[in-house]
């Protein structure tokens, strides 16, 4: 909400503790709502719970298009990754694929994306320079 250049948001008018302190409190709160969820699944609390999704969610982000050095990215590419990976997610366990095996194809997808990202995108968006 603050973009990447917080002096100029504050030059443009918004208050920036304000609005990372709502930020702060709206993430608490629902860590808290999740934290909740999650012990009335396991029927225990455990602070490891949220470990399995880490992977997850950074495979979520690669693939969805933001990138890992910048952070930049659209929402429409992580929910169209959220889509491919719970296609994938369910063809998986609908074939009876053990969940160890599918971790590690979502961590073999993560790499081959980061690899596409960094070895062939830079080479075929190189753009020439419009000469007068």
């Amino acid at each position: 909400m603050l973009g990447s250049n917080s002096i100029a948001t504050e030059y443009s008018g918004i208050n920036i503790k304000a609005v990372l302190i709502k930020a702060y409190l709206l993430s608490g709160f629902l860590s808290g709502v999740a934290s909740l969820i999650m012990i009335s699944r396991f029927n225990s609390a455990n602070a490891g719970y949220g470990a399995s999704y880490l992977l997850i969610t950074v495979l979520l982000g690669v693939l969805g298009g933001v990138s890992p050095s910048g952070g930049f990215g659209k929402v429409s590419g992580l929910v169209l990754a959220l889509i491919i990976l719970q296609l994938i997610s369910s063809g998986l366990n609908l074939l009876g694929v053990s969940t160890m095996v599918a971790l590690a194809l979502w961590g073999i997808i993560l790499i081959i994306v980061i690899a596409v990202n960094n070895v062939l995108l830079p080479t075929f968006t190189k753009t020439k320079h419009f000469e007068k």
